[in-house]
């Protein structure tokens, strides 16, 4: 007999042993066939699905509506509006934190894609941006980065069936991203992303994006700036007086970084989330919370739904402040969450 039907009588998921009850779900599971993209079924489902079998806890089939491969990963249910996830994938992501350093592969991959990569001051990883991508929407969804640098998101969308889309200030910059993915070419805008709300993108349904932490590579010391000084790699994003990371006044840069994100409500779609990856910052000495004052001051438009901290743990600790006052070494970032309503 082909085990179609499974649930949970204790602990662990389980195949139903009724015949009737396993002829009943492939009826159930053939119907979902028939209807898949109406239900928006995943693709790596509907790629399997011979091997799919119909899931309920309690093993009611009139309200089974979720699917498996593998007991093991969990069960998708078609009640899912946000993203293409199993619950136990879902509760993964969950976590309020979470430790990421860079991927060799990455990097690999970046330098193959185009040997300039590396010119990018402060690139971050497709395969960590590829997991807010999964959690936040549906295979075939639009994503959106006001800041696309080197084309890190665009490289994310690629990998997990999604569409990228864009803008990017620096022209070096901007054509590494499009010669990365010409799938995307015309969807990022070598432009301000303060004008977000005029290039003509159609509805987003997810933005994730990473602004300048206000003027920090500007004020770059130490070893990042020798180690790029000697291999001829910026040191700051650039010298454009619409670049963000040039505003000297920290409260300017507030409200400039915020309009991007003010402008960029007109074309989210309702329900939308993005997510802005920053951190607290200081300056001669000074704390300034960049993160928290950025969080308050889009909070009045955006529902601020969560923060996800970003550790890295493999930077080296520098001595500062000894032996004479406290002064941390930042090594986490905040993923502000906000959502359109």
């Amino acid at each position: 007999m082909e085990i179609k039907f499974y649930h949970k009588p204790n602990r662990a998921v389980e195949p139903v042993s009724d015949k009737s009850a396993n002829k009943k779900a492939k009826e159930i599971l053939d119907n979902f066939y028939q209807n898949r993209v109406k239900l928006k079924i995943p693709s790596r489902f509907i790629e399997n699905w011979e091997k799919v079998a119909l899931y309920h806890p309690k093993g009611n089939l009139e309200k089974a509506n979720s699917i498996l491969i593998e007991p093991e990963n969990g069960a998708y249910t078609l009640r899912n509006k946000i993203n293409d996830l199993t619950g136990k994938e879902w509760i993964k992501f969950t976590c309020s934190w979470f430790i990421f350093n860079a991927i060799k592969e990455d990097i690999k991959q970046e330098k193959a894609l185009d040997p300039n990569s590396e010119t990018h001051p402060a690139t971050y990883s497709p395969t960590m941006i590829s997991d807010f991508i999964s959690f936040f929407t549906k295979e075939g969804d639009n994503v959106l980065d006001p800041f696309m640098g080197i084309g890190s998101t665009a490289e994310a969308c690629k990998r997990t069936s999604r569409i990228a889309y864009g803008t990017e200030l620096n022209h070096k910059y901007h054509s590494i991203a499009i010669r990365r993915d010409k799938k995307f070419e015309k969807n990022i805008i070598n432009g301000d992303a303060k004008l977000i709300d005029t290039y003509g993108f159609p509805q987003i349904d997810f933005s994730i994006s990473s602004p300048p932490y206000w003027d920090i590579l500007n004020r770059s010391t130490g070893d990042f700036k020798k180690v790029r000084d000697k291999k001829q790699l910026d040191t700051k994003y650039s010298e454009h007086n619409l670049d963000l990371g040039n505003i000297d006044d920290y409260d300017e840069f507030i409200k400039s970084c915020a309009e991007v994100y003010v402008k960029m409500y007109k074309i989210l779609r309702e329900g939308a989330h993005i997510v802005i990856i920053i951190k607290n910052v200081k300056k001669d000495g000074k704390f300034y919370p960049l993160a928290w004052d950025l969080a308050k001051e889009l909070s009045t438009l955006y529902d601020l739904k969560d923060e996800k901290i970003w550790i890295q743990d493999k930077i080296g600790l520098a001595p500062y402040g000894y032996p004479f006052s406290w002064t941390s070494n930042i090594l986490h970032h905040y993923c502000l969450i906000l959502k359109k309503v």
